[in-house]
């Protein structure tokens, strides 16, 4: 008598639950599951496609439920027995342990906010400490702090934009006005976990290499020079765009591979990875590399070039 489209879940399973009591509600029974899907016992099988689909009672109160579920990796027409060991009866022993215990013991893995409010500020003593050796590093490698804080505001800029892209999928998911592309873009409504932490740190890794080659060459062209001018800026973009343009396409080729066919469990770590590599390709060139020339560069240029001419001069006896 159900005749719910269940295309997407074919060669997933179905997992039927009958008399239910008391009755739950989809929600209760979908944060259960979530709940003690984190769990140490079941964490092999996060980032699976569930869906819920009521057979009898209502949402709110569900007396029967079919549960459905589909891992990409793991479907029936390709091993049966794989599919049953670890799809089947992995979900069954999920359901079984979810709906077995209490909510207190369900909840047992929250944080308190006294422990919430540590580990916020043990994470952010942790970024700004590594961007103070980060700014030493570079202070150090390129001989001037402008180097340092030119990389370290291209590095902000690419973390800022990557979160407000971030939110900005979960706005297109729900609004009616980009339901179209947002289907076409396979956007989804992406949550802050330790797969976004890992992406961030991953592009904070890959921009500020991008950047220091750039600075790099900088620092080759100047040479001598105390300061670098308009031009060395330039012609070291100009010198470096191809390498670049060519590394920035094959790692989003790569990143786009994984984010259309990489399935849900790194859907969210590929999106963040495949805006946060054009947004930090862009800012290591049009951010970063013009903070780090001034118009006392300028002038020490021209200074130096006069003086040059006069020492090309013939000496007069």
């Amino acid at each position: 008598d159900i005749r719910n489209d269940v295309e997407e879940y074919i060669g997933g399973a179905a997992l039927v639950l009958e008399d239910i009591s008391p009755p739950q509600s989809v929600d209760q029974i979908h944060d259960r599951l979530g709940i003690t899907r984190q769990k140490d016992d079941f964490s092999d099988i996060v980032g699976r496609t569930v869906d819920f689909v009521v057979i009898e009672g209502t949402p709110e109160a569900a007396t029967g439920l079919v549960i459905l579920v589909y891992d990409p990796t793991i479907e029936y027409f390709a091993n049966a027995d794989v599919w049953q060991s670890e799809v089947a009866q992995r979900e069954w022993d999920l359901i079984g342990a979810a709906l077995a215990n209490s909510s207190d013991q369900l909840s047992v893995q929250s944080f308190s906010p006294a422990i919430a409010e540590n580990f916020r500020a043990t994470a952010f003593a942790a970024i700004m400490l590594s961007l103070l050796l980060i700014l030493i590093y570079i202070w150090v490698r390129f001989g001037s702090v402008r180097y340092s804080a030119a990389a370290i505001v291209a590095l902000t800029h690419d973390v800022l934009v990557v979160i407000g892209l971030i939110a900005f999928a979960e706005i297109m998911y729900e609004h009616h006005w980009f339901e179209g592309f947002a289907n076409w873009a396979m956007i989804e409504p992406f949550k802050i976990d330790l797969n976004l932490i890992a992406a961030l740190l991953t592009l904070i890794g890959y921009s500020l290499n991008d950047t220091i080659v750039i600075m790099d060459r900088i620092r080759e062209n100047r040479g001598k020079l105390p300061y670098a001018s308009k031009q060395v800026i330039n012609r070291s973009i100009n010198e470096t765009i191809s390498r670049t343009l060519v590394t920035s396409g094959t790692t989003l080729l790569a990143i786009f591979l994984l984010y259309v066919d990489g399935g849900p469990g790194v859907h969210a770590f590929s999106y963040a990875l495949l805006v946060g590599v054009l947004v930090g390709t862009y800012s290591s060139i049009a951010v970063a590399s013009p903070l780090v020339w001034s118009r006392k560069r300028d002038l020490s240029e021209r200074r130096r070039r006069e003086e040059e001419e006069l020492a090309a001069l013939p000496d007069r006896e």
